[in-house]
């Protein structure tokens, strides 16, 4: 008489799930280009400091005319600050 772990080896054997299929196309990826961060400067009269929504990191801007590198996820977010602006990216980019 064959103990239940005979019996699940049997059944096992009986239903086994069947091998995949390969078709032998290759899987492909999609390129994405890096979200390259964005230069803002400062236009105010008094220091700030502004937590960036989507990373939650921290930017100060001192005084009138400093700039800083802001994170791609944060930009967007900070173009809405009246005394922050995008710096213009050069001609080609």
């Amino acid at each position: 008489m064959g103990c239940c772990g005979e019996k699940r080896k049997q059944w096992m054997n009986v239903h086994k799930p069947a091998a995949p299929q390969h078709t032998g196309a290759k899987k492909t990826e999609t390129f994405r280009p890096a979200r390259q961060s964005r230069e803002f400067e400062f236009t105010g009269s008094h220091a700030i400091t502004i937590a960036g929504v989507a990373t939650g990191k921290t930017y100060h801007f001192r005084f009138k005319g400093d700039r800083q590198m802001v994170d791609y996820y944060d930009a967007f977010a900070m173009m809405a600050e009246r005394d922050l602006q995008p710096v213009k990216l050069p001609a080609g980019h």
